[in-house]
């Protein structure tokens, strides 16, 4: 068993001369559940960009799965690692698209559907389909679901695979309290079949509890990384967001208040 799903080590990005990211290591172990926290433009995509191969490192080696990119076909990595990029995704989303087109398409690796499936994958997306009893309409067109319904759609698309890192790029960024709660009840239904789950998110409150580990990122640095329980308190929380910050804990959650 390897020791580390991702590995990043001392990994800058440039772009037009000016430092996007600059000397993040992280390393996640099997299991592992983490959070990177950060306000808007902190770095926190272009940090998942690198670390699903949609770009490159400047400075640094990026490998998942005790495999270095660039020293090995990228579409077997990025095979095993699903991703939820919902504005991305959803912008990219051809419109005559159904709902299990949708989900489909995260068997074949891409945002359309350009060849058929098997018998044996259309299996797989049937049975998914079937597990979630409030698709009401595999056949309905996606372009025509809710917003909080387009998010959990995005998800089963990125667990369809069964992939053994799911990353979670600010599913909620868009949603209401109600449709974010059913998000994460969904994820909830599926968070114990064995991978890790890098969840990225600006806001404390939106964190579930069985997220272990956090990394806090600002302008492109790390403010600090490990256990959550360690590294969640008011001091780092108002460093990162630039605002005095009181962090209360509640039954596993936390909930940041701006001290005036």
């Amino acid at each position: 068993m390897i020791q580390f799903l991702l590995e990043l080590n001392n990994v800058s990005f440039v772009r037009n001369d000016r430092f996007i990211l600059k000397d993040i290591s992280l390393f996640v172990r099997p299991g592992q559940n983490w959070v990177i926290l950060g306000k808007n433009g902190s770095g926190k995509t272009t940090l998942i960009n690198l670390i699903f191969g949609y770009i490159w490192p400047t400075t640094g080696k990026v490998k998942v799965f005790g495999k270095t990119y660039g020293e090995y076909p990228m579409r077997e990595l990025q095979s095993k690692i699903g991703i939820l990029q919902g504005f991305y995704q959803e912008e990219r989303i051809q419109r005559n698209l159904t709902v299990k087109d949708v989900i489909s398409s995260g068997i074949l690796n891409s945002i359309g559907v350009y060849s058929d499936l098997t018998h044996t994958q259309n299996e797989k997306v049937d049975s998914l389909i079937k597990n979630n009893p409030w698709i009401k309409d595999s056949n309905q067109n996606y372009s025509l679901l809710s917003s909080g319904e387009k998010k959990k759609i995005l998800l089963l698309r990125a667990l369809i695979s069964e992939p053994e890192i799911l990353i979670l790029d600010e599913p909620c960024s868009s949603l209401d309290l109600s449709a974010r709660e059913d998000f994460f009840c969904l994820l909830e239904k599926y968070k114990l079949n064995g991978q890790s789950i890098i969840l990225i998110t600006h806001r404390t409150d939106e964190i579930p509890e069985y997220f272990d580990y956090a990394l806090l990122l600002k302008s492109g640095k790390i403010i600090s990384s490990g256990l959550k329980k360690d590294i969640f308190t008011s001091e780092n929380l108002s460093n990162t967001y630039d605002v005095n910050l009181e962090l209360i804990e509640k039954n596993g959650q936390y909930f940041a208040n701006v001290i005036k």
